[in-house]
């Protein structure tokens, strides 16, 4: 499975593994979406946009803090990312649909991502790492 929740006191914590460091960005992206939107299932909206980070671990927590920002900002339920890495960092698509309270309700609202206890670490199988969100 690529990605799984963890035990955690407060907040969500999940396990996220890809074959490829792009596949561990993108699940990580799917288990944000898992959380916030599980009923999202149209890709009628898509959002472009390209970050910069020094670091594996901050990379990826602004990749996250991103998708965030812009399912609040431009009122959007989203379900699916793909991403490429640049030479600066990356560029990332999003889509997903209108966000609809009476469709997209049922989901947890994240307030963050943390980035206590990121540590993206490759495997024999892959890469891996533990994405806390904050609820």
């Amino acid at each position: 499975m690529p990605f799984s929740e963890r035990e955690h006191t407060a907040d969500i914590l999940m396990h996220v593994c890809g074959a490829t460091k792009k596949e561990l960005y993108e699940e990580s992206a799917r288990a944000l979406f898992s959380v916030m939107f599980p009923s999202c299932t149209k890709e009628e909206v898509t959002i472009h946009f390209s970050l910069s980070a020094e670091g594996e671990e901050r990379l990826l927590h602004e990749f996250l803090s991103e998708i965030l920002f812009y399912a609040e900002v431009e009122c959007v339920a989203l379900c699916r990312a793909e991403m490429t890495f640049t030479p600066s960092g990356l560029s990332a698509e999003l889509f997903g649909e209108p966000y609809s309270r009476e469709r997209h309700g049922g989901g947890t609202e994240v307030k963050g991502i943390s980035l206590s206890g990121m540590e993206i670490t490759r495997t024999d199988d892959g890469w891996c790492t533990l994405v806390l969100f904050d609820v």
